[in-house]
């Protein structure tokens, strides 16, 4: 079953550069990209400065985007960290809690987190990229390997002096990207 999360994630921001440019052709959303949550090739004939006053509204309740920039023909977005709150809450409300038989270790790992009481997602790039490469997950092989790495890498870059403050506080982190990966399998 393919979620429809990053499909909806696509078609917001679609839709908002469709009625501010409706005779540009909007090329594929890069969901996430190399320095970015979600990036886009911008058309010949877009101004990026244009864009950076625009809102790209909310969706699940809270607002998309928290920041735009350009970079090389590129416009690349930063999502705000209420919105991957509210993403992981939907997530958990929306997806069925997974069968566990035949998990992989990185759905074991955040089976493991899952079981930590919080809500919503902590404010950090890493649980950030974990969350929206399991988003995409399903698109190919590659995809739900890097998933699994990021995944499986969540508390790499955290100070082990800080980690377990954070672990206590990621719980639905865990059973939001246990859900996705499972269902994505």
């Amino acid at each position: 079953m393919k979620p429809p999360y990053e499909s909806e994630i696509r078609a917001q921001i679609r839709r908002i550069l469709g009625d501010m440019f409706p005779n540009a052709l909007v090329s594929r959303i890069h969901l996430p990209s190399r320095d970015a949550h979600a990036s886009i090739h911008l058309p010949d004939g877009i101004d990026a400065a244009s864009l950076a006053a625009e809102d790209f509204g909310s969706l699940y309740g809270a607002q998309l985007v928290a920041s735009l920039r350009s970079v090389n023909g590129w416009l690349l977005f930063d999502f705000s960290p209420a919105f991957f709150s509210a993403l992981v809450d939907e997530i958990n409300r929306a997806l069925p809690a997974p069968e566990r038989a035949d998990e992989t270790l990185a759905e074991n790992r955040m089976y493991v987190l899952s079981r930590h009481e919080d809500s919503g997602c902590p404010d950090h790039p890493a649980f950030h990229r974990a969350l929206t490469r399991a988003l995409v997950a399903h698109e190919s092989k590659t995809a739900f390997a890097r998933a699994e790495t990021a995944a499986l890498s969540l508390f790499h870059s955290i100070p082990a002096r800080e980690r377990p403050a954070l672990l206590s506080r990621c719980g639905a982190l865990g059973g939001a990207i246990l859900r996705l990966l499972t269902n994505t399998r």
